[in-house]
Parts: C-alpha cells; structure tokens; sequence
C-alpha cells in the first residue's frame, strides 16, 4: 500500500479521523523526512485543517485555558506520525520482519527527537487534542468463509465480489474488533534485539504526551504506566492536574491503580522532594475530587465492613479504588491535607470525613511517598 508522502493525505486520511472519529487508515511508514516539507505544506487543504482545529477547540476547552489553537503543531504531527508507524507495525506480517522492525524503529526516534518534550499548557494539550482518539481506536478484522474456503482481513474490508450471493455460495463473515491494548501487545517480538524493540518506542511516544498517557494508563505490562519527567512535570500546571485527575477517575479503578502502583514504584526509587510532593498533592487531590463526586449511603442500608477497613468515615468513599492516597490522607489528617492541596480544610472534611476507629496497615502504601516528600503524619 501506498505510503504518506502528502500532507494533505496524512492530515485527512489519519489525523482527521482519529481527531474527529471515522476510519483511520493505516499505510507504510513514514520517514522522517516528511517534517521538512510538513512545515510549509504546499498542498494544505484549509477547509479540512479548519474542522479539525474546530474540532480540537471544542474538545480542548472543556480542560481549561489552553491557549489560541490557529492550526495543527507540526510536534503534534511528529507524534501522530509515530503512532501512525506503530500501528503498522502492528499488522500480523510485520511481526517477523526484523528489518522492517528496526527501519520503524530508528525513524520513529528521529521524529521522537524533534518533536522533543512539551513545555507549555498549551504544547501539552494540543498534543493530546490530536492523539486523544488513540484509546477509541479499534482494528476490524474479518473472516470470510465460503464454499471454496476462507479467507482473513485484517483491518481492511473483504472485497465485494468475495461476499457477493452470500445465500447461494455460503459466505459467512465473522468481524473481530481489536482494541488498541491488544494492538500494542503485537510490538512485543520474541527475540531481545535492542534494534527492533517497538515496545520502548510506544513508551517513549505516550510519555511525549503526557495528557494521553494519563488518559490510557490502564495499560498491558509491557507498557505499564510510569511516572516521566513530561508527566510529572504536567502535574504543576492546576489545568492539565486537573485534567489529568478527570481522566483517570472517568477511567475505573485499573487506571486509579496503575497510576498509584507507578507511585510507589517511583517513591521507592530516586524521587526528588519536590516531583514527591506534586506527587502526593495530585493523589489527595484525585481522592478528594472522588470524595466529593460519590454519593453517600444511608447508614441503614450501607453494608459493614470488618474492622473500619474499606472506609474513609461514615459516608466516606470505598478504600479500594485508591488505597495509597486514602491512606496518605488518614495519616496525614484533613488539616495538613487541605494545606497540602489549597483547599479549605471544611471542604476536604466533608468530602473525606475521618473515621478515627479505622486501624491503618501496619506496612502502609503511603509511607514511601509521604517519606519522600518529607511529610511528617499527624494523625491523631
């Protein structure tokens, strides 16, 4: 199949549909030669720019003030280009090719480097605007049985002679979609060649956007999310926190989890203070946002728990969806947390009120963060 060489045809055929929904296609790789002649396209189509910047504008603004967005970043394109080349890496007949592998790899770095890390509100949230569509993905693949045999499609429709007179030649189609999780899973080779590994590359590109690694965290483990210097880094700008905090609560409690599990992972490394205190502040934050967004039960109809175990207080919140930031708050009691966060302390009491009978851990999730933060626990 054809690769992109146009611009015109990347930004209609691949950026529109993933920006705007509809059927993304997928080609052969894209060079990283292409970003020259992207910076001054010669055959830009306005109309079809202006619907995805009206498209990204919309979308954007429920984050917050990100900024004017007059046209499509050239670092977004970067970005969705290397996406665009894992995706094609991810059809069943590339899996064996190593040197296909390693010409993806090394091209999908070059654009990697150029499009560099995100430093402003706005660089961060474009770069989602555009890639956001990434967790909506699916790959339709179809079966085709017929009098003579069958046949497989993988993400292409069969053609229409194939499955014509399905009644007299006894066609049966049977489509499979594919998310994008099991997608990804296909990047993982057998072999350990540095040269073709694809699985640190998918790393790497979530890690360059940061709002679209928090918005696909519950991930497979072989890219299991990880706290990055452009994640954390995110986390000081209150809209793309708060953002960030949205998503992940929108997501369920594997994405509350593998987000919390990356925590602890992180605080048991080389955290520095300040990224532990951004750290612990963006998970009081999430606790509280769930706090104050759950219905509290009637004392009548709420079930018991052994020992005080699965609350915050009497209506709080189940401890199962974030076991480290309700403990990290119990420790620290609603005070300190409202310092910690900005918040007044009436707000965070209400929304996760203490209920001082509940026995903490004795090896608490809490205590690597809060030591690497260098938060003292004052519960009493």
């Amino acid at each position: 199949m054809a690769d992109y060489g146009s611009y015109h045809e990347f930004v209609s055929r691949f950026v529109g549909p993933l920006v705007m929904g509809g059927r993304v296609e997928v080609r052969d790789l894209i060079g990283p030669g292409v970003l020259l002649p992207w910076m001054n396209p010669v055959d830009l189509d306005a109309n079809v720019v202006t619907k995805i910047v009206d498209t990204l504008r919309t979308r954007l603004a429920k984050l917050g003030p990100v900024g004017s967005i007059t046209g499509l970043p050239l670092d977004a394109l970067a970005l969705a280009a290397v996406w665009h080349n894992l995706l094609s890496m991810t059809h069943p007949e590339a899996k064996g090719r190593a040197s296909l592998r390693r010409k993806a790899r090394q091209w999908c770095l070059a654009m990697l480097e150029w499009a560099g890390v995100p430093h402003t509100r706005a660089e961060v949230s474009l770069r989602h605007g555009v890639l956001c569509g990434l967790a909506r993905l699916r790959r339709v693949d179809t079966h085709v049985t017929f009098w003579a045999g069958y046949a497989d499609f993988i993400g292409v429709a069969p053609p229409t002679a194939l499955v014509a007179w399905p009644k007299v030649r006894r066609v049966r189609e049977d489509r499979t979609d594919v998310p994008l999780m099991e997608l990804l899973a296909a990047l993982d080779a057998e072999d350990s060649d540095p040269q073709t590994d694809l699985v640190s590359v998918a790393r790497a590109a979530f890690a360059l956007s940061p709002l679209t690694d928090f918005a696909i965290a519950d991930r497979p483990p072989a890219f299991a999310f990880e706290w990055t210097p452009p994640g954390v880094n995110a986390l000081a700008d209150p809209c793309l926190r708060g953002a960030a905090q949205r998503m992940i609560l929108a997501r369920g409690t594997a994405a509350l989890r593998a987000v919390e599990q990356a925590t602890v992972r992180a605080a048991k490394g080389e955290l520095p203070q300040g990224a532990a205190r951004l750290l612990l502040r963006f998970h009081l934050e999430m606790a509280i946002t769930e706090g104050m967004s759950s219905k509290p039960t009637a004392p009548e109809s709420r079930p018991q728990s052994p020992q005080g175990s699965q609350g915050i207080g009497p209506q709080g919140p189940s401890l199962a969806s974030q076991p480290l930031a309700y403990d990290a708050y119990a420790r620290l009691g609603y005070a300190r947390a409202a310092r910690l966060t900005g918040l007044s302390p009436d707000v965070v009491q209400r929304a996760l009120p203490i209920d001082p009978n509940r026995s903490l851990p004795k090896d608490p999730p809490s205590a690597p963060l809060l030591a690497r933060a260098g938060a003292v626990e004052v519960r009493t």
